[in-house]
């Protein structure tokens, strides 16, 4: 037990590098944002959406997904979407990284929990489970979030508004149980987006 316990708080360690990777690094306005306290929420989040739209799902394993889908950064660090949307070999150097860093982290832990850790992140990954595709829905949801707290400054700052007021659609889509909270969030989008002297498009539109 000794031994497994020693391992256990080395990834506890590495884990919680968490607590200072920063989010949006490229964008002063948010980067004070960290992975952390992105997980966090998102576990919020999908514990009240899970109640309120009624969803037959297993609770205790979205909120597992939702706690460890972004480990790996705690030893890759993070990168914004909008970079490796539009570089993909900037893309594919993310995704070996993040599987390199997640089998690191399995190794870390007594072999029972580093399988568990392994399997709920490849689950989040691939998202072959309605738990899956819905903590990636939420997650996508909870930048949507994060993004009309910081108001419209955030979207000059960006420079990307196609990709903001898109940003959750396609995994919405795979979740569609989300729509209507994706509705609600459309609408405030549309104000910042407006404000910004940028026309609002029926592509933005959720369909």
């Amino acid at each position: 037990m000794k031994n497994n316990l020693e391992k256990i708080f080395d990834f506890l360690k590495i884990s919680g590098n968490l607590k200072n990777v920063y989010r949006y690094g490229d964008v002063e306005i948010l980067n004070d944002e960290s992975t952390a306290d992105h997980s966090w929420r998102l576990a919020l989040v999908a514990m009240i959406f899970v109640k309120e739209l009624k969803l037959k799902i297993n609770t205790e394993q979205a909120l597992k997904l939702a706690i460890i889908h972004d480990l790996p950064e705690s030893i890759t660090g993070d990168i914004t979407a909008n970079r490796t949307m539009v570089d993909k070999k900037l893309r594919k150097k993310k995704e070996k990284n993040e599987i390199k860093a997640v089998n690191r982290l399995k190794n870390l832990l007594p072999e029972i929990q580093g399988r568990e850790i392994h399997k709920l992140w490849h689950d989040y990954e691939y998202s072959k489970t309605k738990e899956a595709k819905f903590i990636k829905a939420l997650d996508k949801i909870e930048a949507y979030i994060n993004w009309i707290e910081a108001g419209y400054k955030y979207i000059v700052k960006c420079g990307d508004q196609h990709l903001i007021a898109i940003y959750p659609d396609k995994a919405v889509k795979d979740f569609p149980k989300l729509i209507p909270i994706l509705k609600i969030l459309k609408q405030k989008m549309k104000k910042d987006i407006k404000k910004c002297g940028i026309e609002w498009i029926k592509e933005y539109e959720n369909k």
